[in-house]
C-alpha cells in the first residue's frame, strides 16, 4: 500500500484508549474496528468517513489506530498511552511554517541547508528569517526563472539563497557544516523511485544528521505515516525529540523538530 496518504476530515472518533505495541498491532486493530462498528450500531448513524476509514484503504490502519488512541487526547511514542514514553506526538495540527521557525530558533546567523528544494517555490512561504545562509539542494535544477525569482526575494528578505544540485542520499558536505537541516514533503518521495532503493529513508535522514553540526536542529513536515520512526527511532534518538506533531483525525501530515546529541 503507498505510504504518502490521503486522510479524510473529520475522521472516526473512538472513545476507548488502546494499547499500542508494534506486536500486537493487528489484534488492536481488529478490536478497534469492533469497537467502532459497535458505536456506529448504537447511535443508528453512520457519518461519512467512518465507512470508508473502516473498510477502505484511504486511512492506513496505522493512522486510524493513531485516531481511535487520540480520541482520548494521549498518545504515546511507544507502549501505551497510560505509560510513560520517551517522547509524545502533539496532537496538533502542523504548521510547516511554526516547524521552520522552531528549527532556525538561535542566535546569530544561521547556516540552513534546505534538502529537496525543488523548484524553490517555499522561498515564497517565508520560511526562512533574515540573516540566515540557506543552501538548497535537489537532485534536478530548478529553471533560470524560478531560481532569479526565488534568490531575488530572499535578497529583499534579508537572507541569501543558493542551489546545489546533489543527491540527498549522498550529501556532497563535510560533517557538521550546518546548524540546521529542513525538508518538506520530500521524504516520501523514495517509494516513487524508478530503481527503488532499501532504506531509502534512513540513507536520507543519516545523510542529514551528518552534516548536522553537534545540537543542530532538523525541521521536518512530511506526510508519510510514521515517519518518526524513522527519523527518532533509527537515526536521531529518543533524546532529539524537541517536538513532534500529528493530528490524523485533520490531516496525514506529520511535523517536529529534532537536534543532533
Amino acid at each position: 500500500s503507498p505510504r504518502c496518504v490521503y486522510m479524510p476530515a473529520p475522521a472516526l472518533r473512538f472513545s476507548v484508549c488502546l494499547l499500542l505495541t508494534s506486536v500486537a498491532e493487528a489484534h488492536v486493530f481488529a478490536h478497534a474496528r469492533a469497537i467502532a462498528v459497535a458505536s456506529v450500531r448504537h447511535t443508528g448513524s453512520v457519518a461519512a468517513a467512518p465507512a470508508a476509514a473502516l473498510d477502505g484503504n484511504p486511512v492506513s490502519r496505522r493512522l486510524l489506530l493513531r485516531g481511535a488512541v487520540w480520541a482520548t487526547g494521549v498518545y504515546s511514542s511507544v507502549g501505551s498511552a497510560a505509560c510513560a514514553s520517551a517522547y509524545t506526538v502533539s496532537q496538533v495540527k502542523p504548521s510547516e511554517k511554526e516547524t521552520y521557525e522552531v528549527a532556525q530558533k538561535g542566535d546569530g546567523a544561521l547556516r540552513v541547508l534546505w534538502v529537496g528544494a525543488g523548484s524553490l517555490s517555499g522561498v515564497f512561504k517565508g520560511l526562512f528569517p533574515a540573516g540566515n545562509e540557506v543552501v538548497a539542494v535537489d537532485l534536478v535544477r530548478p529553471d533560470r526563472t524560478d531560481y532569479s525569482a526565488a534568490t531575488t526575494y530572499a535578497a529583499e528578505h534579508g537572507y541569501n539563497l543558493r542551489f546545489e544540485q546533489g543527491d540527498a542520499t549522498k550529501l556532497k558536505f563535510p560533517d557538521g557544516s550546518f546548524d540546521v537541516v529542513v525538508s518538506s514533503m520530500f521524504l516520501c518521495q523514495g517509494s516513487e523511485l524508478d530503481v527503488p532503493v532499501p532504506n531509502w529513508e534512513e540513507i536520507v535522514v543519516s545523510e542529514i544528521q551528518r552534516v548536522l553540526k553537534p545540537g543542530g536542529r532538523f525541521g521536518f513536515y512530511e506526510h508519510i505515516e510514521d515517519i518518526d520512526k524513522v527519523i527518532v527511532d533509527k537515526v536521531f534518538g529518543e533524546r532529539s525529540v524537541i517536538r513532534v506533531q500529528a493530528y490524523p483525525e485533520r490531516t496525514n501530515v506529520i511535523a517536529g523538530v529534532v537536534r543532533k546529541v
